[in-house]
């Protein structure tokens, strides 16, 4: 049976929108007159899709990355229960609280009542199911172990959902703290530097540097802010355009690596996420070039995909995976050990599996620095800011109490 979506009007002429499953359109509307509605549209599920003009800027409605995790979790149990494929999708999209996740979950689940595989019936929702994402859940079909995959999959969603979470929480309080911070300064440059730039004016004096810079910022602030507000704007609205072109997200992406601190955390994130994918393939049952490739598309960073292409290479051309981990200088020497141990010792899954908890640890604790320097740093940028308005305003003062003297 297909899922189809429909618009009706019910016997108070009320519009109703919902998904119900039938055979063909013509059952489907018979079904909606059976319940006393009167049909509108019917269009099947699976041909609504997910991308659109508005793509780059807007995210299409979806399964979230919480949405995701808790179906994967759900799936795991019920397929670890014994349940088949296409029931267990069906009774989480029936269940589905939105609307969108039960528009995706009942469409897949058409597909693979039409015969197609899990994966594949994925793959008609790229913007809710990721690549990487999909190519794992592949590799649990090939392997037969497609429970046991999700229920990793599951793990390591719900892993990072909690990080993004923790990170989101700790970022309140500094994102108040500058905002608050700013619109302080902006009320001292707009609406107390002027007034007392007025006084000044009556004066026969030269006034320092410091408090003719303050006046021009007030000055240009007051005249042109809608115009800086506009441009502001239109940067933000060009670079979110523009960083979805390659060239230009490659060179972001290659001065970001190029940056001290940063850098070597990106690299940190990059190497514990390709360590979590390849932990997850390999025990899935997967073979070490497709796993990956599958991890290579598991990252969104371009130089990175360009270095484990030529990692690739190296291993299908009969170089091990170590030895040609250590030549692309991107990982750290321990995790390079341990993959060397682990080929030798036919161990890879497990080692890789200790590489990224070691990885992610390291990814925990350099968030946890950063946040709790970040809070500080943004008092102290932002007191350096107020204290050079405060003595543009002291220092002629000061100039004419000592020419007074």
């Amino acid at each position: 049976m297909a899922a189809f979506e429909y618009e009706a009007l019910d016997a108070a002429g009320k519009r109703t929108k919902g998904l119900l499953s039938a055979d063909s359109e013509a059952a489907a509307r018979k079904e909606l007159r059976r319940r006393r509605l009167a049909p509108l549209s019917v269009a099947r599920a699976s041909d609504r899709s997910e991308s659109g003009v508005l793509k780059a800027l807007f995210r299409p409605k979806g399964l979230s990355e919480d949405d995701l995790a808790g179906v994967t979790r759900q799936l795991a149990t019920l397929i670890d229960a014994g349940m088949p494929i296409e029931e267990a999708v069906g009774l989480i999209g029936g269940q589905a609280d939105k609307a969108p996740v039960e528009r995706v979950l009942m469409g897949v689940r058409e597909k693979v009542t039409e015969g197609e595989r899990l994966s594949e019936a994925m793959a008609a929702y790229p913007d809710s199911f990721p690549g990487v994402y999909r190519a794992m859940v592949a590799a649990g079909e090939g392997a037969g172990g497609l429970g046991r995959v999700l229920d990793r999959l599951a793990e390591y969603l719900e892993k990072a959902g909690a990080l993004k979470r923790r990170v989101g929480a700790a970022l309140i309080y500094p994102s108040v703290l500058g905002a608050v911070a700013l619109l302080v300064v902006c009320v001292l440059l707009v609406a107390i530097v002027p007034k007392i730039a007025e006084q000044f004016d009556t004066m026969n004096m030269t006034l320092p540097l410091l408090t003719r810079v303050m006046i021009t910022l007030s000055n240009g602030l007051q005249a042109s802010w809608p115009v800086l507000l506009l441009l502001l704007l239109g940067a933000g609205l060009a670079y979110a355009v523009a960083i979805r072109r390659d060239p230009v997200k490659r060179a972001v992406q290659s001065t970001q690596l190029g940056m001290p601190g940063l850098g070597g955390f990106a690299r940190k994130v990059e190497a514990a996420r390709f360590a979590r994918t390849m932990a997850i393939l390999i025990n899935a049952g997967a073979v070490l070039p497709e796993a990956l490739r599958a991890s290579r598309r598991a990252s969104d960073n371009l130089p990175f995909q360009d270095m484990m292409s030529s990692v690739i290479d190296k291993v299908e051309t009969g170089k091990g995976l170590a030895d040609a981990l250590r030549q692309a200088r991107w990982f750290p020497p321990l995790m390079v050990y341990m993959v060397a141990a682990g080929e030798r010792s036919g161990r890879l899954a497990e080692m890789f599996e200790r590489a990224a908890e070691h990885m992610e640890a390291d990814v925990d604790g350099a968030i946890t620095v950063g946040l709790s320097l970040l809070e500080p740093g943004i008092i102290i940028a932002m007191a350096v800011v107020v204290v050079g308005i405060v003595l543009s305003i002291l220092l002629p003062i000061l100039q004419l109490n000592t020419a007074a003297l």
